[in-house]
């Protein structure tokens, strides 16, 4: 376990200084390039000596004799290793060219798998340790099993990323020649060494062909087998990469296990062997007077005319040119954002304001009702027929939000929200255009053509087709009906509403003796009437019931009216402000939706897994 361990962090740490490494090469001058890519070539050149001294002394212990003097001249092996010295620091450079463009998922895959090769360096080991003779095994598990097990599975992780995740720039609005050209000129004017310029700059306008060539030709292949087929056959290429870093990889483990040999006082041979020294100062040498005499070149002198460097070129004087108008485009869109956040608050402020204007009008109908006997009576009959609390809160939301018709304006307010923000944004698009095409500046492989495509209806149809991509934007019915629910269930919840609930059901419980108590005093006072006494004292009961039960309700009305209504329109003051910040979260994630999409269009990735599965419209 604990080699496990050691092993996982020394490969992690390579991994981290191949990374550290990638990212400073580009400006460095042409020494500091060559030490760069020297580092990375030597646990690259152990791993390929280890392998090719085995086998060359293999076939040496085999058909020689001990004492033969030519078994003496090539066991050794020195010729073999400073060969192997020139070819891995060729492998090394094609490394550094390949990963410094690679994204961070790649980075982090590439990352796991340094772990996932120790997890198997182990049991890979022992299941061959009764096959292999104990000194030879290291040399033969690093050189089969586990370059093929390990560069298999980095090959398809990168192929999974390239597919699915990460893609490459969407250029397939762009000639191809341009593109060539636009990609090499970025890579080469960003490089401190010449050579590093003209090698990476070489390398990236090849994979950007590759890339352009794919876009245009796979998505229109007749069947979904046949693009599948085609895109696994192109993304391939991983496996450069994958087999490059796989080598740096067990190159480390070699390093780390001739350190184990010499504490245990086993003879490995020096890790920094006198021959690679050797060859990399002599190949330095004429590495720095090519790069040298290639800086002392004036490009202008290849072309036909003085002025025609400019022409073809405008950004060649001055090479910033293009950022700041990448910064510029950036900033447009990061205004335009925060213009149309501060318009959806003033909007969203206003609109409520207006709406439940409407609803605190309904608050004192609701109270009419209430207090009212008819009120009382419809109350009083629920104790029988419903909940007493049920049949308030329905009247609660019929007086309040059903009469005030508050879900279509609420749905108006929305719509309305959304078209104003959809018409920003696809106003913005034709002026980041007409700067895209006025920019006197090389913009690279930023296009026009996306841009143009975002009008009002494909910005709003992108919108809503992401939305449940963690957008989190509510329908305006769904809104209105949390909010209906909200006010009534927290105004049900208040003392005084509570108190009426119970105030009905326990005035039922007396109704029956005071309306005994009303018929007595309507029969007494009508018994000189005769028989129609009783009918006389039942009709002058009610008259009496009713008239004292008015007169309950008034004082009711008069002692608890105010109290309920500041009750409920307190309630209603704090969910305008929930709504409000519900309704303008909504319209702040639309808003980032479309500044994302118009930020896509400036610099649009081909995902295969998304773009490339699909045939383009227009073609047969």
């Amino acid at each position: 376990m604990r080699f496990i361990v050691s092993h996982s962090l020394w490969l992690l740490l390579a991994v981290a200084v191949l990374f550290y490494i990638s990212r400073i090469t580009r400006p460095l001058p042409c020494w500091g390039v060559f030490l760069l890519v020297s580092l990375v070539c030597w646990p690259i050149w152990q791993y390929r000596i280890e392998y090719l001294l085995f086998r060359r002394r293999l076939v040496l212990g085999g058909v020689t004799q001990s004492s033969s003097r030519i078994r003496r001249l090539f066991w050794s092996g020195n010729m073999t290793r400073a060969l192997q010295v020139m070819v891995s620091l060729c492998l090394a450079w094609l490394l550094l060219t390949l990963v410094s463009p690679l994204s961070t998922p790649h980075w982090l895959a590439l990352a796991a798998d340094g772990v996932f090769l120790a997890l198997i360096y182990v049991p890979v080991t022992r299941g061959l340790s009764n096959t292999i003779a104990t000194q030879h095994l290291g040399a033969v598990v690093r050189r089969w099993p586990l370059f093929l097990i390990n560069g298999l599975v980095l090959t398809v992780a990168f192929m999974l990323l390239d597919f699915a995740v990460v893609g490459a720039t969407d250029t397939r609005q762009l000639a191809w020649n341009t593109l060539a050209e636009q990609v090499y000129l970025d890579n080469y004017r960003q490089a401190g060494c010449v050579l590093w310029g003209v090698g990476a700059g070489a390398a990236a306008a090849v994979e950007a062909l590759a890339w352009h060539g794919s876009q245009l030709l796979i998505p229109n292949l007749p069947d979904m087998s046949a693009k599948l087929i085609a895109w696994s056959f192109f993304l391939l290429r991983a496996a450069t990469v994958a087999w490059l870093a796989t080598a740096l990889l067990l190159g480390v483990s070699t390093l780390m296990e001739k350190r184990a040999l010499r504490r245990h006082g086993h003879p490995s041979g020096s890790t920094l062997a006198r021959s690679f020294i050797i060859t990399i100062i002599i190949l330095a040498l004429p590495f720095f007077y090519a790069a040298v005499k290639l800086s002392e070149l004036d490009p202008a002198i290849f072309e036909p005319g003085d002025d025609a460097a400019p022409l073809i070129d405008p950004c060649k004087q001055d090479a910033a040119s293009r950022d700041r108008l990448r910064a510029r485009l950036d900033a447009g869109v990061a205004a335009e954002r925060r213009q149309a956040m501060h318009a959806v608050d003033e909007e969203v402020g206003q609109g409520l304001d207006t709406m439940f204007i409407d609803i605190e009008q309904g608050v004192d109908h609701y109270l009419d009702w209430y207090f009212t006997v008819l009120g009382e009576y419809q109350r009083l009959a629920a104790v029988f027929t419903a909940d007493v609390a049920a049949t308030m809160r329905e009247q609660l939301e019929k007086y309040l939000f059903a009469n005030s018709d508050f879900d279509a304006q609420l749905d108006t307010l929305d719509h309305e929200i959304e078209h104003k923000t959809t018409d920003r944004f696809a106003q913005l698009t034709p002026q980041l255009g007409q700067q895209l095409a006025s920019a006197s500046c090389d913009i690279g492989t930023l296009s026009v053509a996306p841009l143009s495509e975002l009008d009002h209806d494909t910005l709003r149809a992108s919108v809503a087709a992401t939305s449940g991509i963690g957008a989190g934007l509510v329908a305006s019915k769904a809104l209105a009906s949390k909010t209906t629910a909200a006010v009534v269930g927290k105004v049900a919840a208040k003392k005084s509403f509570q108190t009426g609930a119970a105030l009905a059901t326990k005035t039922l419980a007396k109704k029956g003796s005071s309306t005994l108590l009303s018929a007595g005093v309507g029969t007494a006072v009508c018994a000189p009437t005769g028989p129609l006494a009783i009918l006389c004292g039942v009709t002058a009961g009610l008259i009496t019931w009713f008239t004292v039960d008015k007169a309950l309700v008034e004082l009711d009305e008069v002692l608890n009216r105010e109290e309920m209504r500041a009750d409920i329109l307190a309630v209603l003051e704090e969910q305008k402000a929930l709504l409000g910040e519900q309704l303008t979260e909504k319209h702040y994630a639309r808003i980032d939706l479309m500044a994302g999409h118009v930020n896509a269009a400036l610099q649009k990735t081909f995902v295969p897994a998304s773009e490339g599965m699909h045939m383009e419209e227009g073609t047969q």
